[in-house]
């Protein structure tokens, strides 16, 4: 009975655990609605800034996706790392976009809200 109650709780444990992975538990992925409260409370957007960005996004989600997508399907080295510049590019040409929109001040806010994520990001790795 003892052997069938503690096999029960690990498989109980397991499937808990699988589900959290599937689900994405350690990465959180947010949506461009999310960013974009975060980016308007964050950088205190005027509505013209907000309508501009919120456009920004969309474009980029929708240019994004498709990438993500095949980098997940790729299967040499070679490929993903192509697949990577373009990511890579994509990210440079809407943080332009973004900047351009953007005053000074919010700008350097913006730069250092990112500074400080990519330090938060190496701190997890190390861990």
């Amino acid at each position: 009975m003892k052997r069938l109650l503690i096999v029960c709780v690990a498989m109980l444990t397991v499937a808990l655990c699988s589900s959290a992975f599937a689900q994405g538990a350690f990465y959180k992925e947010t949506s461009s609605e999310q960013r974009m409260d975060h980016l308007t409370n964050m950088l205190d957007l005027t509505v013209d800034q907000q309508v501009k960005i919120k456009d920004i996004i969309k474009r980029r989600d929708a240019e994004m996706e498709p990438l993500f997508k095949s980098l997940a399907e790729a299967n040499d080295k070679e490929e993903q790392r192509e697949i990577k510049i373009d990511i890579l590019e994509q990210h440079q040409r809407y943080r332009k976009e973004l900047n351009d929109v953007l005053t000074d001040a919010q700008e350097k806010k913006y730069q250092e809200f990112l500074q400080k994520r990519m330090q938060e990001r190496k701190m997890q790795k190390k861990s």
